[in-house]
């Protein structure tokens, strides 16, 4: 957590805006554009492929024209005889319930590949850094301005965060 947590978060946060629509427009990039594509394709192929499905209300169970099924198995299913296309896949909904938002992750790997304590063991680190994170998005001091807020100048990280520092200095915190 910390100080470390926070810039990693605004490097983030930087990485996704600078990319035409959060980042999804890869498939584009990747497979339409020549410009890009032979760059692209030369990556290596990820091992872990995420996927975050949206935000889908739950806690009413009817009226509207699409819910997730309780169990999750909106993922399953698949084709056993077509191969993975990651090691391991990890598929995300947020839950919108009576009693909050909830995150559903549903974790599907080769079984020669991991066991399942290898994965539950990943899987428990994940929702730690997770929890990690929203601890952090609750400290007082968390968040700040990033290069990509700021419309009228262009100012690098570290002269915002001189800035937001001599300024709270001055000020209290703001």
């Amino acid at each position: 957590g910390g100080a470390d947590l926070g810039r990693s978060l605004k490097w983030i946060k930087e990485q996704v805006r600078e990319y035409s629509e959060k980042g999804s427009g890869f498939g584009r990039l990747r497979y339409l554009r020549p410009e890009t594509e032979a760059e692209l394709a030369a990556l290596p192929a990820p091992q872990i492929g995420f996927n975050y499905l949206g935000r889908f209300d739950v806690s009413s169970g009817t009226g509207d024209d699409w819910t997730a099924v309780p169990e999750f198995g909106l993922v399953s299913g698949g084709d056993p005889g077509l191969g993975a296309a990651h090691a391991i896949e990890v598929d995300a909904v947020t839950e919108n319930r009576a009693d909050g938002a909830r995150l559903t992750v549903k974790w599907t790997w080769p079984n020669a590949l991991f066991t399942d304590a290898e994965v539950r063991d990943l899987a428990e680190t994940w929702f730690r850094v997770l929890g990690a994170l929203a601890a952090h998005g609750q400290r007082p001091d968390a968040g700040g301005h990033t290069p990509s807020d700021l419309s009228l100048v262009e100012l690098s990280q570290s002269e915002i965060d001189d800035f937001e520092d001599e300024l709270g200095s001055e000020w209290g915190t703001w």
